[in-house]
């Protein structure tokens, strides 16, 4: 979908985000003509489209502004466009494409979601969660340890996050293989395989990184079967969607010493509830959804939105168009 509808009137944008001053500036600074509000909670998006009548939407969603805070934007007579601050759009309702355009924010923070699997697969790798383990128990045990290099990171997802993970992960000296429907392996990919060989690769891996969206077909992807194929000193890292992960059939397998360990920044409750046995299996790093919680998160959404809407008021086609599932 290109452009605004021909009309004397400018758009009106709205923001919905429970922080939403970073944006607010931008997009004012930018389109001093445009009619910008915010919505910073769910009774306020609610009350603002009861008198506002967005054309544009910037939607970021958090735990202050859950997935169904943004349902009533799609009922907006007059909706053309809704631009996710995000790489995920599975918490939106269908839309008709046809009359309303959505984007996405990929590709934004992916390389700083590369940095975090890295940084995963190198903690784990040296062993770092059974020092902090001995240093809170002040015991001194010496661990050996192999190195990374030469070892096998498997991608389940080779879009522009699973690309910058490969390359990162190249640079330290990692083997790394990818699963994805595209065959054509980029340079630092030294395999692509098809999703129907997923528990082949598996077998394969010596870490395993999850970068792929939120679907019926990939929810549960790593069940018991998939989780049966994986060495016993594998780690899984998931920083895609919790449900894409059957998390029943994970702690079995770490309680059984089945696999090695697992670094999880995405859960199918979020936040993760406090009686979680998650919590408390040693082999589990739990961080808080943070992977690409890079500082300054806000500001580079909300400029890639403003540069989408210069786009877009231009008449020019918009990027990250997305499609419903």
């Amino acid at each position: 979908m290109s452009g605004p509808p021909d009309s004397e009137s400018a758009p009106g944008v709205l923001i919905v985000d429970d922080q939403p001053d970073e944006a607010l500036a931008v997009v004012t600074a930018r389109f001093p003509k445009l009619t910008v509000e915010a919505a910073r909670s769910e009774a306020a998006v609610v009350e603002t489209l009861a008198r506002f009548a967005p054309t544009v939407v910037f939607s970021v969603k958090s735990p202050e502004l859950p997935g169904k805070a943004h349902h009533p934007i799609f009922a907006v007579p007059g909706l053309r466009w809704v631009q996710v601050g995000g790489a995920g759009f599975d918490h939106l309702p269908r839309w008709d494409p046809d009359k309303i355009a959505v984007t996405n924010a990929a590709g934004v923070l992916s390389p700083f979601m590369a940095e975090y699997v890295v940084g995963a697969i190198l903690m784990s790798n040296f062993g770092f969660p059974a020092y902090l383990r001995h240093q809170r128990a002040a015991q001194w045990r010496q661990l050996a340890w192999t190195a990374a290099a030469g070892k096998t990171l498997l991608i389940v997802g080779l879009g522009r996050i699973g690309q910058e993970t490969a390359k990162l992960a190249k640079a330290v000296g990692l083997r790394v293989l990818a699963i994805r429907r595209r065959q054509e392996a980029p340079d630092q990919v030294d395999a692509v395989l098809p999703p129907e060989r997923l528990h082949e690769a598996l077998a394969e891996a010596d870490f395993v990184v999850l970068h792929v969206p939120l679907t019926e077909a990939t929810r549960h992807l790593i069940d018991a079967a998939a989780l049966a194929h994986l060495k016993p000193s594998a780690v899984l890292i998931n920083c895609a969607r919790g449900p894409v992960v059957d998390e029943a059939a994970l702690l079995e397998a770490l309680d059984s010493e089945r696999l090695a360990g697992a670094v999880l920044d995405v859960f199918a409750e979020e936040p993760l509830p406090p009686e979680s046995p998650l919590w408390a299996q040693e082999r589990v790093i739990v961080t808080p959804h943070v992977s690409d919680s890079v500082a300054d998160w806000r500001q580079r959404f909300a400029v890639f939105f403003a540069d989408n809407l210069e786009r877009w008021l231009a008449g020019e086609p918009l990027v990250n168009l997305a499609e419903p599932d």
